[in-house]
């Protein structure tokens, strides 16, 4: 069966925004690696880089998991789980 263009569409955004995360990820490593070389700081620096591959980790996970995520999924478009993050009193919101 031929794929439409929503189709296409959407793998292609698909493909974007986990490229995107990648990106972030090896970022935020990265501002790690620069800020926190200081021995004094290593111990955040650890504790960052460990947040940084498990938050890695489970993108993955939760990516190949192909029934829970469609769960998950739709358990958002129906607000049963929150998306919006309080980041130092910032509050980041995903607009839908």
């Amino acid at each position: 069966m031929p794929q439409t263009n929503f189709t296409n569409g959407s793998v292609e955004k698909a493909e974007k925004n986990f490229h995107d995360i990648k990106e972030s990820i090896k970022g935020l490593y990265d501002i790690l690696s620069i800020g926190l070389a200081e021995k004094d700081d290593q111990i955040y620096y650890e504790a960052g880089k460990e947040n940084i591959v498990g938050l890695y980790k489970n993108i993955i996970e939760l990516m190949l998991n192909d029934y829970g995520l469609r769960k998950v999924v739709k358990k958002i478009k129906d607000s049963d789980i929150e998306l919006d993050i309080v980041l130092n009193e910032i509050l980041v919101e995903k607009e839908l």
